[in-house]
């Protein structure tokens, strides 16, 4: 009874080690074979901003890199949420993956009924970063920081500042505070692309975005202030505010879960884009500066935002 029990153990263990085998060598052939279709770039915002000027300069390097179509799909609404949701639900292979906007998805993480969490997306790598700007159109009555906050004094909760969602109202509260004025707030859902028009239109008196657009925009729109210690190298005649600390950092991200494998295969091919001497002089000529990290340095820069918006 002893030997019989032994024999069928090792006859288990064989059969066990010959499975392990066999999964071992399927699992290096699917890493070998990825990918092998296009993949999908969620943008969920709309057309024009940040995140769709992002995936644009990023989807030739991409597609090089990777040997397949980057097909770019707009999943909008919610300031990010109706996107970052729907890479949350989509299948953790690789073949679907999105913009991530920080500190955006922290603070839109934070609404009522938001399935996703930030901290559990598998991070590819951040690509750029750009100052917080507050802009009014080309011939607005405010031509400067000075003129603005006067007016808004004089007239409390009258003047109107644009914003994309929730995020916009966070970093725009900070500044409100530092300046001590007090006005109307107007979140806009679906991104930039859809605040700057209000903004050219004289719909509200002024908008509040990063200073990527305040370059981009500069026929139209006149930048008032930046964010930062530092002068914007993009925006050398345009006054600082050095306790104003808006960032926005743009990067890619897949769904929880998804394989190292497969993460470290899109971080080589987004370092290979970003390496591109025409993708690094549009990011630098958009008032952008260039970023490049590894999947756990993206994790960490991620963790870094939740903590500070958790406070």
């Amino acid at each position: 009874m002893i030997k019989q029990r032994k024999y069928q153990g090792g006859r288990f263990l064989a059969a066990g080690l010959g499975l392990l085998t066999a999964v071992a060598a399927f699992g290096t052939a699917s890493a070998e074979s990825y990918p092998d279709k296009p993949i999908t770039f969620i943008v969920p915002y709309s057309p024009g901003g940040g995140s769709d000027q992002q995936a644009r300069r990023l989807q030739p390097g991409l597609e090089k890199a990777l040997g397949v179509k980057v097909r770019i799909v707009y999943k909008t609404g919610g300031g990010g949420a109706v996107g970052f949701n729907e890479l949350w639900g989509s299948k953790p292979d690789g073949y679907t993956i999105s913009n991530v906007v920080v500190p955006n998805i922290v603070i839109t993480s934070k609404g009522k009924d938001v399935g996703f969490k930030p901290s559990e997306f598998s991070y590819i790598g951040m690509t750029a970063s750009a100052l917080g700007a507050l802009m009014v159109p080309k011939d607005s009555k405010y031509k400067s920081l000075k003129e603005f906050v006067a007016a808004a004094k004089a007239n409390p909760g009258k003047l109107t500042v644009a914003g994309v969602g929730s995020t916009g109202a966070a970093n725009y509260a900070e500044l409100a505070g530092i300046l001590g004025i007090d006005t109307a707030y107007v979140p806009v859902s679906g991104g930039v692309g859809k605040m700057i028009p209000m903004l050219q239109g004289k719909h509200v008196d002024a908008g509040m975005t990063a200073s990527s657009h305040a370059v981009k925009h500069a026929a139209t729109l006149d930048t008032i202030v930046v964010a930062g210690a530092e002068p914007s190298e993009a925006l050398p005649d345009v006054p600082n505010e050095p306790q104003w600390t808006y960032t926005t950092t743009w990067g890619v991200m897949a769904p929880p879960g998804t394989p190292a494998d497969r993460v470290a295969i899109l971080n080589k091919a987004l370092l290979e884009a970003t390496a591109d001497a025409k993708v690094r002089e549009m990011v630098v000529n958009n008032g952008l500066t260039p970023i490049r990290q590894t999947p756990a340095e993206a994790k960490a820069y991620v963790e870094s935002a939740v903590k500070k918006f958790s406070q």
